[in-house]
């Protein structure tokens, strides 16, 4: 996602200079090779320190330390935001450091399975619904954010954080492990992903995203997510037991409900979350001035 945002960044009709920095050299030179970035700083305090907009585009884990680390070096006129798909433990944190006036959470509902630069590309945040942390930042900040993603092309849109992350656990965090689960029984029964038809292939993608990204944000949402996910397993029980019993049409009937919402819509935006200014891949901080 970092990577994603350095390019549409340096896209914009009046491009702002993005200064980015990654754990990974190589991917620091990629993205400076692919004009994605004007400069790579020599160490992610130097990036976050330089900007006026600083985004962590890192798991979420990494930008809660990063956060601790950084809070004396951003300018006083910064705006700091970050793209991890859980908003309350960075909004308590930013709180806790005492750093919330110039903090406003961002969570872009847009990525895929892959991770570091080479897995970003153009376009990624256009018409891209992108949750900003209401009751965030001063209202100049806010303003700036808000700006920010809507010169992106994106649909920003307020939320509280605890109803955002309620909301990500079934929205997000269930398809996630839904994807792992089916890849594990396929691979359990022996079948391979390359005989799989264009739906099961569409079903098992999100399984190739990184454990290490989604462990921070399984750990901060297991006590929601257990039961959500109990839901679904009572869901495929009901159905389980239909087919047992021959009962297809009351299965169709189900499949008919599961049309239905599914025509209803997506909102647009969708995918799957990745974890500022500017960086390219899973562990940047990335700044832009």
């Amino acid at each position: 996602m970092g990577g994603s945002l350095a390019r549409a960044l340096r896209r914009l009709p009046a491009p702002p200079r993005v200064v980015g920095w990654s754990p990974d050299v190589g991917e620091s030179l990629e993205a400076l090779g692919a004009a994605a970035l004007d400069e790579v700083a020599d160490t992610a305090e130097e990036a976050a320190g330089a900007a006026d907009l600083v985004v962590y585009a890192t798991p979420l884990g990494a930008v809660l330390e990063l956060l601790e680390r950084h809070r004396a070096r951003w300018r006083a006129d910064a705006v700091v935001t970050d793209v991890a798909s859980l908003k309350a433990p960075v909004v308590e944190r930013v709180g806790a450091l005492g750093v919330a006036s110039g903090y406003v959470g961002s969570h872009p509902m847009v990525g895929g399975e892959g991770s570091g630069f080479a897995a970003s590309r153009e376009g990624l945040f256009r018409d891209a619904t992108v949750w900003l942390a209401s009751g965030t930042g001063t209202d100049d900040a806010r303003r700036r954010l808000e700006a920010f993603w809507r010169a992106l092309g994106a649909r920003p849109r307020w939320s509280d954080p605890r109803e955002h992350d309620r909301l990500m656990v079934r929205a997000s965090h269930v398809p996630q492990v839904l994807s792992s689960a089916l890849a594990l029984a396929l691979e359990r029964a022996g079948v391979p992903r390359a005989e799989l038809g264009p739906g099961g292939r569409d079903m098992t993608r999100l399984a190739a995203s990184s454990p290490g990204m989604w462990r921070d944000l399984l750990g901060r949402s297991a006590d929601r997510l257990a039961p959500a996910l109990r839901e679904v397993c009572a869901a495929l029980e009901e159905i389980a037991v239909l087919l047992e019993s021959g009962a297809v049409d009351d299965v169709a009937g189900l499949m008919e409900e599961g049309k239905t919402w599914a025509r209803a819509g997506d909102g647009g935006g969708g995918g799957a979350e990745r974890a500022g200014g500017a960086a390219a891949g899973p562990d940047e901080a990335v700044g832009g001035s």
